[in-house]
């Protein structure tokens, strides 16, 4: 591929825009407001995503307020003990019935008309209603909008608005499982109560590759290494000197860095999970091409003791979020590079992801029943590579059917 055609084109085929065989990549999709916009459709309406835990929500009436996309959501504790997702929207005017980010409640009531909901969704109270309405209007139709599907596993609660969406276990493939189980197993886990929040001005899927860079340690968290006394045996030349080559790769999307004690599992489309002892959930919603707001949760057994909570909120705290050693390093990079991306000077300049290009060998079964490329000690792009390549698969197909008929899987070589 030629740098001209890297040209965003008027017609965009959305499949060009990565170009997976060579490592170039159109810088247009970090910044162009119309395909953020069919990324709203066509990935984030249609992908399964994480809401909540179970642990934030263990009693009837508990809620928390979410997103999918950029559309809000509540996740509710029903009086069935069953799990609502709604978009936060009164079928009336469209206001939103909920403003606390989370709590306990019997109801959700509108505080421009006063339209009341139950905690499934159902409109109960609509003031008027016998003399305004003269009871005409249809109640039972004017429920609140819920995602299409929601299903649970160990604990971890998704959504999504797509109902031909294939099951969430056969969404997350072999390979997404392992990524959750990897932190279920550290015990009976709960959230622990505050979501760190903070905002960046970068495109999501930046902040997403970076998960798994390793490339960009040695350089970017110079600083901390050295506040954090890490042996420089483990730096060499600027970059994680460490097996980090092996890649889990998983079908739509889904990628895991194999390194031992230091996982970091991304579920496509916005979701991490630090699986090392920072024990957390990151998540990442969009707020336009440019901007995310990063949420974290952070996770610990019900039984640890509150020295060791206090120590993996300390952990957290000092790491991650707006003040943490690392997230302040690795935010100015990717605001830097979302920045790069909108240059009218290099449009025709794609994004170089050559980086392992053709390099390793792809195993069926890397020793956990799923597939991972094995590259050694060197590092690699390919799971930025690879995650660009559904993202494109994504945007390209006209539907689930058609996405699970024409998606890239692992193929082994």
């Amino acid at each position: 591929m030629t740098t001209n055609s890297m040209i965003y084109p008027a017609e965009t085929d959305y499949g060009r825009l990565v170009d997976h065989e060579n490592g170039l990549v159109n810088r247009a999709i970090f910044s162009d407001e119309k395909i953020y916009q069919l990324e709203l459709q066509r990935v984030f309406a249609r992908a399964w995503l994480f809401m909540a835990h179970d642990s934030q929500i263990p009693n009837s009436g508990d809620f928390f307020q979410t997103y999918m996309g950029e559309e809000q959501v509540i996740v509710t504790r029903g009086k069935d003990g069953g799990v609502n997702v709604m978009l936060n929207a009164c079928r009336h005017r469209g206001a939103g019935v909920c403003k606390a980010h989370s709590g306990n409640t019997s109801q959700f009531m509108c505080a421009y008309h006063g339209w009341t909901y139950d905690l499934s969704g159902k409109l109960i109270g609509v003031p008027g209603f016998n003399e305004l309405y003269e009871k005409k209007l249809n109640r039972e139709e004017l429920g609140l909008r819920k995602a299409a599907q929601v299903e649970i596993y160990r604990g971890f609660i998704f959504a999504t608005m797509d109902p031909e969406a294939p099951p969430l276990q056969e969404f997350l493939g072999s390979a997404g499982l392992h990524m959750i189980d990897t932190l279920a197993n550290y015990g009976d886990i709960e959230v622990v109560p505050g979501v760190i929040r903070h905002r960046l001005k970068c495109n999501w899927k930046l902040a997403m590759e970076n998960d798994q860079d390793y490339y960009h340690v040695g350089v970017t968290h110079a600083s901390a290494f050295e506040a954090w006394q890490l042996p420089r045996a483990e730096v060499n030349k600027g970059y994680w000197d460490k097996n980090t080559g092996d890649v889990i790769l998983g079908e739509y999307g889904h990628v895991q860095d194999t390194m031992v004690g230091h996982h970091h599992a991304n579920i496509f489309p916005h979701t991490c999970l630090f699986t090392d002892l920072l024990q957390c959930v990151v998540v990442r919603h969009p707020k336009g091409p440019g901007e995310i707001e990063q949420w974290y949760f952070t996770f610990v057994d019900k039984k640890a003791s509150e020295q060791e909570r206090r120590e993996v909120i300390a952990r957290n705290i000092s790491r991650v979020g707006p003040t943490g050693m690392i997230e302040q390093d690795d935010g100015e990079n990717w605001e830097y590079c979302t920045k790069g991306a909108k240059s009218a000077a290099l449009q025709d300049v794609p994004f170089n992801y050559q980086m392992g290009l053709g390099a390793g060998s792809m195993v069926a079964d890397g020793g956990n029943g799923f597939p991972v490329l094995q590259n050694g000690p060197r590092t690699t792009e390919e799971y930025a590579r690879w995650q660009l390549r559904c993202w494109s698969e994504f945007m390209a197909a006209d539907s689930w059917p058609d996405l699970v008929k024409k998606h890239s899987k692992p193929l082994v070589r």
